[in-house]
């Protein structure tokens, strides 16, 4: 288990906990009461700049079968799985001795209480060591996006 080291400002949406099993790594999330739930235009705009790819992942959803069919109107911990996803491929491809070869990588989401603010976000990885850096690293750029995005509007 990790935990997230406190911060001086609150931040948006907390990494609380994070689990490595044999082939998965589930981390929870809280978001702060205050903070949004869902994706928005906005915000993935900014997101792609980082990501360009992402809106290509395969992902199951109610509107078709990329990211980018929901990736405008989804929870923000669903937007934290596919850039945990990405930044393990790119690992992946830094690290591959043969570009040919792809790293396949699988996740999930789910509210464990949307009201309080409490996710689940789990995703299969081929290095714990990078998946916990992965987990870091998006929750990071996550918080400074929606940061970001809540400054333009006020």
């Amino acid at each position: 288990m990790a935990k997230q080291p406190p911060n001086d400002t609150a931040s948006p949406i907390t990494l609380t906990h994070v689990t490595v099993y044999g082939s998965r790594i589930e981390g929870q999330l809280r978001f702060a009461p205050d903070a949004p739930r869902t994706s928005s235009p906005r915000l993935i705009e900014q997101l792609v700049r980082t990501f360009p790819h992402i809106g290509d992942h395969a992902c199951v959803n109610e509107c078709g079968d990329r990211f980018a069919d929901v990736m405008e109107h989804t929870s923000l911990a669903h937007v934290l799985e596919h850039m945990v996803i990405d930044l393990q491929v790119q690992a992946a491809r830094r690290t591959s001795q043969n570009s040919q070869h792809e790293a396949a990588f699988v996740g999930t989401t789910e509210w464990i209480d949307k009201n309080a603010g409490l996710a689940c976000v789990r995703v299969s990885f081929k290095d714990d060591l990078v998946a916990l850096a992965a987990f870091r690293q998006a929750i990071e750029l996550l918080n400074n996006l929606v940061q970001v995005v809540e400054q333009e509007h006020v």
